[in-house]
């Protein structure tokens, strides 16, 4: 039963016949309600919505590193922003580094981060970017003080523990620094801390966060030479991947920076880790 408020008017026709329309507008909305109150539940927006497959490593602080069980980074909140853009869902795998460079050269749009575009790298990728800038320089523990490193004519004395595939390799080759590879840094750290290996390559954003994941104090290790080498790191895409696909990464990546959004990023997380960086 429908009922609607009474309404004043000069004759009382006028007045019932203005209650029946009036009741069966209300009945209307109502029925209505319950239409769209009972009809099935709808699937999240973001299941529906296409993925976009990325593929790191586990360890290079801060641009993409795994923390109590989540993969974090400015790399990570860069892809994050790229993926909304894109109207996808980002999923991202951890693997070997090296295992990380060859899926997404062979794969159809598979993301891969965060990779310096190095001339051996060059051809096999299209490249997004840049999305920040890095540098490395070689790192000691304090305690081994018969390990002198004020250039890098001395650094080719010692054995430098490096991670496979990454940038530095090239550049230590062209140098003559003696190189011991790892599958992953986390590896190359306990090498580091037995003295199997001198020094270790390591971006200074990002040595506070590795040596405490490493079990070290930022006061046991000491800062000596920098590697030169170009520092821009980039977002990568396999060339199997469309032409259409990466002219919409682009204009994506673009209105990013455009609008400030990947300045933003940036400067947030390469405050923290300057912060981190202190003692």
């Amino acid at each position: 039963m429908c009922f609607a408020a009474p309404m004043f008017a000069p004759h009382s026709s006028h007045r019932h016949s203005f209650s029946h329309r009036a009741c069966r507008a209300a009945c209307s909305l109502v029925s209505a309600a319950i239409t769209l109150l009972s009809w099935p539940a709808m699937p999240l927006a973001a299941e529906s919505q296409p993925v976009l497959r990325a593929v790191t490593s586990d360890v290079n602080y801060p641009y993409n590193f795994v923390k109590d069980g989540q993969v974090r980074g400015l790399s990570v909140d860069v892809a994050k922003e790229l993926a909304k853009r894109l109207e996808m869902r980002l999923e991202i795998e951890i693997l070997p580094w090296t295992r990380a460079l060859h899926v997404a050269k062979t794969e159809q749009e598979v993301l891969v981060f965060t990779v310096a575009k190095i001339p051996e790298r060059e051809a096999s990728y299209h490249w997004i970017g840049p999305v920040t800038n890095s540098e490395e320089w070689l790192y000691k523990l304090k305690s081994r003080h018969e390990l002198k490193v004020e250039s890098l004519e001395d650094a080719k004395r010692y054995l430098v523990g490096d991670e496979a595939s990454n940038a530095s390799i090239p550049s230590f080759a062209r140098l003559g620094i003696k190189v011991d590879l790892a599958p992953s840094m986390t590896s190359n750290c306990r090498k580091f801390k037995m003295g199997r290996v001198d020094l270790i390559p390591f971006d200074p954003d990002g040595i506070a966060a590795f040596v405490s994941e490493c079990g070290l104090r930022w006061e046991d290790v000491e800062k000596t030479v920098q590697i030169p080498r170009d520092g821009a790191l980039y977002f990568a895409f396999g060339k199997a991947s469309s032409p259409d696909f990466m002219r919409k990464v682009r204009r994506a990546f673009a209105a990013m920076e455009q609008d400030k959004t990947l300045f933003k990023l940036s400067a947030l997380w390469k405050t923290n880790s300057t912060k981190a960086k202190r003692p």
